[in-house]
């Protein structure tokens, strides 16, 4: 039977995301709870910690403000918009209301909901358009500044829900989580650094919980080049963190890479990705809707390869990830090439001709075998030597180079296998005495590979589009083989005997 699956989640890769290699923006307009009052570090400079580096959040909180254009400090006049606009935000967060809450400000609360509209309407005017969020005020106690938290919990957070839901806005819930903890408040207003961690651990887990979330398994290159060796690439230049940038404000690439793991678990057991090195509970913990998994170079060894050991190793792999409540699609990635410096392959004996005759077989057999889609960064690599300095790991242009090949991949159309008058929904295979008969219901061209059980492959062809195509099998041994076809339109892989 052949086993069929999307390119990518169809309803999770939006077209139209950013695609130049530029930190995500994120404006954070608040008060003095925002700018930052009662903490040495403000929340929007925590939450950017959180986000990692390909966020860039910027604190446009102003004490004392009001939501209220009536209010005794409107931020309408006496705020940061001009630095709003001019930051050209893809994401803007409002936490505003607390001042508000004042009994001499709350005298207009009838032009509450007008004014946060008309807020959300200016800041929309921003081009291109940044997506809103909609905060909750924390809570307030006992206070010397007439602020109620009252007023905060019965009056303000209704109207700032039902605006939120008539403009279909997500809302970051920064008052709950903070109800018991006014120990946090030493004034009954403003937090102290425990509590904007507290706030910005409630935007992230919100961000997060609505955007695409990738996690990229891998060793020393998806973790990032040694910094201050020949290889110039540090964290923030890391292929994983590039491509959140390219995806944009939508995703939330996780880097899972740890320098100097294997995929197999008994070649060098403790640094196998399965040990106590390896990020599995943090891949389980951020319920991915995406997983990438790039790991072979370390394998690719000559005193540490084994095929037999690799394969088996990569569909537990396989199979564990699949376990991931979240139900995540996984996408085998092809280690780049490596190169030998002075003579000798370098990192103790990484060996390209592994890698190339064995390893990305090995890779290509288990993903005909689960069907996973295939990232390939090893051809283009081929002639990017000048990438690798060291033999193995991509400078910073490489980290980018590779950042664009995987944007490439999951950023594919979202199409999937569609069913025509006559046809299967899948490929239909038949062997036809010295002929594959394979019926491709595709509506795009496709590519048609015959691969071994060692993951080699034998023959290939194209497919034009939909249509009836004979693959000769003849002279081939008697066996069992994998066939697989590839198109943007999806991936099958059959088994079957000759």
């Amino acid at each position: 039977m052949l086993r069929i699956v999307p390119m990518f989640l169809a309803a999770a890769l939006a077209l139209g995301q950013a695609q130049t290699t530029r930190p995500i923006k994120w404006a954070c307009i608040g008060n003095s709870i925002t700018e930052g009052a009662g903490a040495t570090v403000a929340y929007p400079i925590q939450l950017g910690n959180k986000l990692g580096p390909a966020f860039q959040v910027e604190n446009d909180g102003v004490s004392g403000c009001t939501l209220l254009k009536k209010g005794d400090t409107p931020y309408w006049t006496k705020g940061k918009l001009a630095n709003v606009f001019a930051f050209k935000p893809d994401i803007i967060s409002i936490k505003l209301g607390t001042n508000d809450s004042k009994d001499y400000n709350w005298t207009h609360k009838a032009d509450f909901a007008q004014d946060l509209q008309s807020l959300i309407d200016t800041l929309g005017r921003i081009s291109p358009k940044p997506q809103i969020w909609l905060c909750l005020p924390a809570p307030a106690w006992a206070n010397g500044f007439s602020i109620s938290g009252t007023v905060i919990e019965n009056e303000v957070i209704p109207l700032i829900k039902q605006v939120a839901q008539s403009n279909n806005l997500n809302i970051i819930d920064t008052h709950t989580p903070l109800l018991n903890k006014s120990a946090l408040f030493s004034d009954g207003v403003h937090p102290n650094d425990e509590g904007a961690d507290s706030i910005a651990t409630a935007i992230f887990r919100a961000f997060k919980e609505k955007a695409t979330r990738i996690a990229c398994i891998g060793n020393s290159i998806t973790d990032y080049a040694f910094p201050g060796s020949a290889a110039d690439a540090v964290e923030a230049d890391a292929y994983p963190i590039r491509l959140n940038m390219l995806l944009g404000r939508g995703y939330f690439v996780e880097n899972d890479g740890v320098t100097g793991l294997y995929m197999q678990k008994d070649a060098q057991p403790a640094s196998s990705y399965w040990g106590k090195l390896g990020r599995l509970p943090q891949v389980f913990a951020l319920k991915p809707n995406i997983i990438t998994v790039k790991l072979g170079t370390n394998d690719s060894r000559a005193a540490d390869w084994n095929k037999a050991r690799y394969v088996r190793d990569y569909r537990a792999m396989v199979d564990t990830l699949r376990g991931i409540p979240s139900h995540p699609v996984v996408w085998a990635v092809l280690p780049v090439p490596a190169w030998q410096v002075n003579g000798a392959w370098p990192y103790n004996g990484i060996s390209n001709d592994i890698i190339k005759d064995s390893t990305i077989p090995a890779i290509r057999l288990v993903a005909a075998d689960k069907g996973l889609p295939i990232i390939d960064p090893n051809t283009p690599f081929q002639n990017l030597k000048s990438l690798v300095p060291d033999g193995v790991h991509p400078n910073k242009a490489g980290q980018d180079s590779l950042a664009h090949i995987f944007y490439r991949a999951l950023s594919a159309p979202p199409t999937r296998l569609a069913a025509r008058r006559g046809m299967r929904a899948y490929p239909e295979a038949t062997l036809r005495g010295d002929r594959l008969e394979l019926a491709w219901p595709g509506r795009l061209p496709a590519r048609w590979e015959l691969i071994s059980l060692a993951g080699k492959i034998l023959r290939s062809g194209s497919i034009p589009g939909p249509q009836l195509q004979a693959i000769p099998v003849q002279g081939l041994p008697a066996g069992n083989y994998f066939l697989s076809v590839i198109s943007p339109e999806g991936l099958a892989a059959k088994r079957f005997s000759h």
